[in-house]
């Protein structure tokens, strides 16, 4: 059974699935292409997120901490966090999303 969403559940939900849909593009390309991708992602990334927002994300994805570990390391509340982690992954999406749309239109 499908849901029909309204507002920002749907929003997400379409978000997610440019984000996918990204990644999957990706999938036959060869090695140099996704290492320049991996740079260049990681460049837009610092300009696209806020100092804080690129710190707990990377915490968070990368180093594998708990919410209550980035916490305690960066002397924020656990829904500082949250917040921080929510507000990031959001602008990453519409970051991934708006080169996907640049890459499907044709070079003119």
């Amino acid at each position: 059974m499908s849901r029909i969403w309204t507002g920002e559940p749907a929003e997400r939900e379409m978000e997610r699935a440019v984000y996918d849909h990204y990644l999957a593009s990706l999938a036959g390309d060869n090695s140099a292409f996704r290492a320049a991708f991996r740079d260049a992602f990681f460049h837009a990334m610092r300009e696209t997120l806020t100092q804080r927002q690129y710190k707990v994300l990377w915490m968070s994805e990368v180093e594998g901490l708990s919410g209550k570990e980035i916490a305690g390391k960066l002397g924020i509340s656990a829904s500082a966090v949250s917040r921080h982690r929510t507000r990031g992954k959001k602008r990453l999406r519409q970051l991934l999303s708006y080169n996907l749309e640049l890459r499907s239109r044709p070079f003119q």
